[in-house]
């Protein structure tokens, strides 16, 4: 089995941009090994802790018979944490969800087109509202000083909460990438 997820290239099948040190290319290139190294060290990162936490969870609860509350919200914060972390590596990786049937039967420009499409109708506006109204609720959260509801639970929600802007702006950066080299193969395949 390939780790291909774990790789800091793209996905096989992109287009491979000759280098242009300084150009375009070049940052928007380091944008998404930025959003894929991201990715992969959330995930790296977060599945273990969220497996210990689980298991410390378990054991406090079911043996030891103590409040486990604290490693409860924890277990859900390293979770919401690891999706919003790895949304821009899954894209960038073509790891997400899509529907193939049409797809798989067109040519390059046509998927080109429609990936560039939906990114302007889907993706970017999806990715706004993640960064704006997400923005919001981390900041109205750390204003208020927000805690868990639970008698035990963790202080400082807006951490949590701030996953959600920081998920959007990754979202957004991986879509820039792909529609900047979808963009590369509509000109570089001209009829």
């Amino acid at each position: 089995m390939r780790l291909e997820f774990l790789s800091l290239r793209p996905a096989s099948g992109w287009p491979n941009a000759a280098p242009d040190p300084g150009g375009s290319a070049s940052w928007l290139e380091r944008l998404g090994a930025f959003v894929r190294a991201v990715g992969i060290v959330a995930a790296c990162v977060l599945i273990p802790a969220q497996i210990l936490v689980s298991l410390s969870y378990l054991v406090g609860r079911r043996i030891f018979n103590v409040p486990v509350t604290p490693l409860q919200e924890l277990e859900w914060h390293f979770f919401f944490t690891l999706v919003f972390l790895t949304l821009g590596a899954a894209l960038l990786a073509d790891r997400h969800v899509r529907i193939d049937i049409l797809r798989a039967r067109l040519g390059e420009r046509a998927r080109a087109y429609i990936e560039i499409a939906g990114f302007v109708f889907a993706l970017l506006p999806a990715a706004a509202s993640l960064i704006y109204f997400g923005g919001q609720f981390a900041w109205e959260s750390y204003l208020t000083g927000e805690n868990s509801r639970a008698a035990l639970g963790l202080p400082w929600r807006w951490i949590v909460k701030s996953m959600i802007p920081v998920g959007g702006l990754l979202l957004l950066a991986a879509g820039l990438v792909l529609t900047a080299r979808n963009l590369s193969i509509l000109r570089e395949s001209r009829p």
